[in-house]
């Protein structure tokens, strides 16, 4: 029986990660018994970060970690891997003729496949996954097949279903992984991680930074408001300013930050700009700004 308590605050620890306790304890929990991870959350709340601190905590001496960003162009192929034309003629179907994907790469080796944005893989690519998924096997046909190395784990990542551009994952797949749900932190949480992230001292810029991100995310404007890293950009830039009692500083910078980060409503008179300056003036004018 692992002590799930200590084994969480060890990873905080090694990779400071600040908070995140419960969603860790899950992910260890699921992979102690060698369950595949899927980390649903929206763009920025750090599933790629605890992903990449699970993978290598978990790694060997030889830390391996085989990443997929998916897409529509995503085909089986550039999973799996394929035979080299020139190389076939040349050699045969053998091992010197043939690429190996990640997928491969990763059965074959041990290690991590951390697929990005799994929910944007086209359904045939799905279909790649399955026999490894479900039994650490994967067929290549004419060369051999694969049994998935003991230290093989996957760990996905998804954007909610609402985000333009996703595909519906297929009933097989999903039924292959362990769901695990990320929201945005606490309030707390995220003034420590801009503070750390932007490398800086000041709790007045980390706690506004903070709230204008915040106040997106709360603004009916907005369908997408900013995560993490439009604070951390908007701390960043405001404290190598040189002023941050400026209101305009503050105005210019968060422009900056935010404009692509944030989506909003359909049929908006307002322009981007102007709705993050009324955001910035109305938490500057709620907080002991001067």
């Amino acid at each position: 029986m692992v002590d799930m308590t200590s084994l969480v605050s060890e990873i905080q620890e090694k990779f400071k990660i600040i908070g995140r306790t419960e969603e860790l304890k899950q992910i260890a929990l699921a992979h102690s018994v060698g369950k595949n991870i899927l980390l649903e959350g929206n763009v920025g709340v750090g599933k790629t970060i605890l992903a990449k601190a699970i993978a290598e905590y978990y790694g060997s001496n030889n830390f391996n970690f085989f990443r997929v960003d998916c897409s529509e162009e995503l085909l089986p192929h550039n999973l799996v891997g394929y035979f080299e034309p020139p190389l076939v003629i040349a050699k045969g179907y053998n091992e010197d003729s043939y690429k190996y994907g990640p997928l491969a790469l990763a059965m074959l080796n041990g290690g991590c496949l951390f697929i990005n944005e799994i929910n944007r893989m086209p359904e045939n690519t799905q279909n790649s996954l399955l026999t490894a998924l479900d039994e650490g096997i994967l067929e290549i046909p004419k060369l051999e097949t694969i049994k998935a190395h003991n230290d093989f784990f996957v760990i996905a990542t998804q954007n909610p279903a609402a985000h333009v551009g996703v595909t519906v994952l297929g009933e097989a797949l999903k039924d292959r992984f362990i769901w695990i749900n990320l929201e945005y932190q606490t309030p707390e949480e995220e003034i420590s991680i801009i503070k750390q992230e932007a490398n800086i001292n000041s709790d007045r810029i980390s706690t506004i930074s903070q709230l204008v991100i915040q106040a997106t995310r709360d603004s009916t404007s907005i369908r997408r408001g900013s995560s993490i890293r439009g604070g951390i950009d908007l701390a960043t830039l405001i404290d190598q300013y040189g002023n941050s009692r400026s209101t305009k500083n503050w105005v210019e910078v968060a422009v900056m930050a935010l404009y692509n980060k944030i989506e909003l409503e359909d049929g908006l008179t307002q322009s981007k700009k102007e709705i993050i300056t009324n955001i910035v003036l109305a938490v500057l004018n709620k907080t002991d700004f001067q």
